[in-house]
Formats: C-alpha cells, sequence, structure tokens
C-alpha cells in the first residue's frame, strides 16, 4: 500500500514486484486516510527535522531519542521492537536496562487496531456502491473551488473509481468524494455538438462613381464597413466569445 508518487509508475518498479511476488496497492487521490500510517510517519520526520533546525541540533541525535520513546498503548519503543533491546543516548543509562530483551507486541497491536475501528464504527457508515455509466458530481481537492460533473467508468480497490469528466480526461477518487447526480445527463465529448461559425463570403464591391465636388466645400468622411458582420463566435463548448473593449476599433480575423 502506497501513495500514487511517480516512483511507484516506473517499468523497473513493475518489474520489481514481478520478480519478489507482491501486489502493490495504491491509495485514491486527495485520500491519505487509507494510507494513515505511512503519512503519520512522514509527518513525524518532518516535524523532527524542523525541530532540529529550528534549534539548531544534529538531527541524528532527534531521530535517536525518538527511535528510544515509547509508542503509545505499547509500552516500547521502535528500537525494543527491531532491536530487542535499547539504544544509547546521551542521556545517562543503566546497563541493565541496555540488555537483550524480545518483546511482544502482536496481541497488542491486534488489540490497539480493534479499539480504534470500535470508536471509528460507531459514527462511520458504509456508502452505497456505483454502477458503471452512473452520473456523479465530484468534489473538489482545492477549496472553495467548483464541483465538477463526471461519469463513473469502473471501480478500482475497493472503494475508489475511474471517473471521465466531460472534457474526455479520466480521473481516480474515492466514494467520499463523489455524490450522486439523478436527473442530470452526462454529454459524451465524442458527441458534443461543435458550433463551428460560417465564414462569411466576399462581396465584391464596384467602386463608386466619383463626383466632383466644388471648391471650398466641406465633405463628410463615412467609416468604412470592417465587413465584421453580426455573427457569434462561439467555442467548441458553445459560449460566445466576447471581443475585448481594447480591440473594439480594429478588425480581428480568425485563421
Amino acid at each position: 500500500m502506497s501513495d500514487n508518487g511517480p516512483q511507484y509508475a516506473s517499468q523497473d518498479f513493475q518489474k520489481f514486484c514481478e520478480l519478489w511476488g507482491f501486489q502493490h496497492v495504491t491509495s485514491s487521490p486527495g485520500y491519505p486516510q487509507s494510507n494513515g500510517k505511512a503519512e503519520s510517519a512522514v509527518k513525524t520526520a518532518k516535524r523532527l527535522l524542523m525541530k532540529a533546525k529550528a534549534a539548531g541540533q544534529d538531527p541524528y541525535l532527534a531521530i535517536l531519542d525518538h527511535r528510544n520513546t515509547p509508542s503509545q498503548g505499547l509500552d516500547s519503543s521502535p528500537a525494543q521492537r527491531l532491536l530487542s533491546r535499547r539504544t544509547k543516548t546521551l542521556l545517562p543509562t543503566k546497563a541493565t536496562l541496555l540488555r537483550p530483551e524480545v518483546i511482544q507486541v502482536s496481541q497488542k497491536l491486534k488489540n490497539r487496531q480493534q479499539r480504534q475501528g470500535t470508536y471509528y464504527n460507531k459514527s462511520a457508515r458504509d456508502l452505497d456502491t456505483l454502477a458503471t455509466g452512473d452520473c456523479v458530481r465530484i468534489q473538489p481537492l482545492l477549496p472553495n473551488a467548483v464541483w465538477r460533473l463526471g461519469r463513473v467508468l469502473k471501480p478500482v480497490d475497493g472503494r475508489s473509481y475511474e471517473v471521465q469528466l466531460q472534457s474526455g480526461s479520466v480521473i481516480r477518487r474515492n466514494r467520499r468524494h463523489l455524490r450522486r447526480a439523478p436527473g442530470v445527463t452526462f454529454s459524451d465529448p465524442l458527441d458534443m455538438e461543435i458550433s463551428i461559425p460560417s465564414q462569411p463570403q466576399a462581396v465584391r464591391q464596384e467602386p463608386a462613381e466619383s463626383v466632383p465636388v466644388p471648391h471650398g466645400v466641406a465633405t463628410e468622411h463615412t467609416p468604412r464597413d470592417t465587413g465584421g458582420g453580426d455573427t457569434p463566435v462561439t467555442t467548441r463548448a458553445g459560449r460566445t466569445v466576447v471581443q475585448p473593449q481594447r480591440y473594439k476599433d480594429c478588425v480581428v480575423s480568425c485563421r
């Protein structure tokens, strides 16, 4: 179980999985809770390094103290569970505490997991599954962003789904980030009507007859027709293109 880091998408890592015979499962993007143990370890390591840098101390000493600190609910440190003994630090320690001793923590770990699961399941519930083709709204990962419309393609690894957006791109989201959208029709990107503005035909204008103007009479200049027409220009999504005000007096042609 890991996140969706780019290092896990390489061909070398795929060969490594096949060679050692294990299945690599990734968590849903934007849902680190499914890989909480690893995310918590990363958070702890970052805090240790930041505090050691702020205090101007050796970061390896901070990591050493963390490895000798007993974990909550297990009554043993990470060093004791790995090496079956404590390691020496800058703090004075009795020689009897450095003797090897096998620590049994399997049952304590199971009891702690069961206790955490009991508390979590008091307020949690299973969401109904989504079928292929269901129209859903996708919760954005960034705050104050707009919910997007999508269509479920297939389920992936338990509670994750691959969803196709109206733009045609395919993303993966957890079931918690998806909400059913009943009564909403999803437009297939391949079936969307694209409105292409028809180009106006060129009209040949006959030169106007020159009329002699008496000397000294002021003439009124008529502005030349730009030939832009009143045909609105629309995008592929159907939105009307509004020309900026600074180009109001200019002739803009689409090529």
